[in-house]
C-alpha cells in the first residue's frame, strides 16, 4: 500500500473513532473500532481516549482471541499472571497471554480463577514491582443476573480526600504483603508467615500517592480491600484507621461506573489509576471472562 492511501486510511480511522462518555462516573464506550483491521492509528487514538477517561467500552463487537490478544500487544508487553500458566486454574487451553476467570466446569475441573464469589475493592496484581498498565476483561459467558463490575476514579478518590490528609500522606510508602491474595489465598510459592506483623511479611513498597506515568496526574494507590497494608512508617493502629477511612471514599458511588455485561462486552480500564470490584452471582449458572493486561511503570511520586 502507497504512503498516501496509508494516510488516507489512518485519517478515516482518526475520524471514525468515537468515544461516547458514560453519564455518571468514569468511561466512555468506543464506537467506529475495526477489529478487523488493527492499525497503529486506531491504537493510538484508542490509547488517548482511555488515558482521559481510565476506562473504555467495547459493546456490539465480535472479538476472537486472537484480536483481543493482538491489541493487548499494540498497548505494551504481556503480563502473565501466575494462575493463568499453563497447568494453572486459571489458564487458557491455547493462548498463556489469557487468564480465565469463571466458575465453568471442564471434565469435572473448574476452568477458570475466583469462582462466583465477590470481589472486593482492588487494582490487579498490585504487589508486582511494577503493576500492571491496561487490562482487557472480554464476556465470553454470563448469568442471566449478577457479576457486575464497578470501577472507581482514584483520580478523583485521591481529589476528594481532605487537604490535611492529602498533605500526609504524600511521598510516604505503602507496604503491600506478597503472601496472600486478595480471597485470602496463599499466594503460589508462599507459606503462611511465623508471625502476626504484617510489617514482617514478604512484601513491595510502592508509594501510597503515585504518578501516572503517562497523565502525569496524581492518584490515591491503595492495593486491596482485603489485603495486608501497612503505610510505612506509621504504628500499626494509625496506618489501619487511615487506610480504612481511604476505602470509605473508595466505596462512595460518586466515584463509580457499573458495568452491567452484555454478551460479547470488552472492558479495557487503567490498572494505575483505577480500582474495580465485582459482584457475585447465582452458582447454578456460568459466567466466563477473559483477561489480558500489560506491563506498566514502576509506581512513583513526583512533588
Amino acid at each position: 500500500m502507497s504512503q498516501a492511501a496509508l494516510a488516507e486510511r489512518s485519517a478515516k480511522v482518526r475520524s471514525s473513532l468515537e468515544a461516547i462518555t458514560f453519564e455518571d462516573g468514569i468511561g466512555a464506550d468506543i464506537v467506529g473500532f475495526d477489529f478487523d483491521n488493527i492499525d497503529e492509528a486506531q491504537v493510538a487514538q484508542l490509547r488517548s481516549i482511555w488515558l482521559q477517561h481510565g476506562v473504555v467500552r467495547f459493546r456490539g463487537y465480535q472479538i476472537s482471541d486472537e484480536q483481543h490478544m493482538l491489541l493487548t500487544s499494540m498497548l505494551g508487553e504481556f503480563v502473565k499472571h501466575p494462575r493463568q500458566l499453563k497447568g494453572e486454574e486459571g489458564a487458557h487451553p491455547r493462548h498463556e497471554e489469557i487468564l480465565v476467570i469463571g466458575n465453568e466446569e471442564v471434565d469435572g475441573k473448574v476452568a477458570g480463577t475466583m469462582g462466583n464469589s465477590e470481589a472486593t475493592w482492588h487494582t490487579d496484581t498490585w504487589f508486582y514491582e511494577k503493576p500492571p498498565a491496561a487490562a482487557l476483561l472480554h464476556a465470553i459467558k454470563l448469568p442471566p443476573a449478577g457479576g457486575d463490575t464497578m470501577f472507581a476514579d482514584m483520580y478523583a478518590v485521591y481529589e476528594a480526600i481532605p487537604e490535611g490528609l492529602r498533605k500526609e500522606l504524600e511521598g510516604r510508602l505503602v507496604q503491600f504483603d506478597r503472601v496472600y491474595d486478595a480471597a485470602g489465598r496463599l499466594r503460589l510459592n508462599q507459606s503462611v508467615p511465623d508471625t502476626d506483623d504484617i510489617r514482617l511479611w514478604p512484601g513491595v513498597r510502592h508509594p501510597i500517592v503515585r504518578t501516572h506515568g503517562e497523565s502525569q496526574r496524581k492518584c490515591l494507590y491503595i492495593g486491596a480491600e482485603t489485603s495486608s497494608g501497612w503505610i510505612v512508617g506509621l504504628p500499626l493502629d494509625e496506618s489501619s484507621a487511615i487506610l480504612k477511612e481511604l476505602f470509605d471514599y473508595v466505596r462512595q458511588p460518586r466515584f463509580h461506573f457499573t458495568q452491567v455485561w452484555e454478551d460479547g462486552d470488552m472492558i479495557m480500564w487503567d490498572n494505575r489509576c483505577t480500582m474495580h470490584r465485582r459482584d457475585g452471582w447465582d452458582g447454578q449458572y456460568v459466567r466466563v471472562m477473559h483477561r489480558t493486561t500489560t506491563e506498566g511503570e514502576r509506581p512513583f511520586y513526583t512533588y
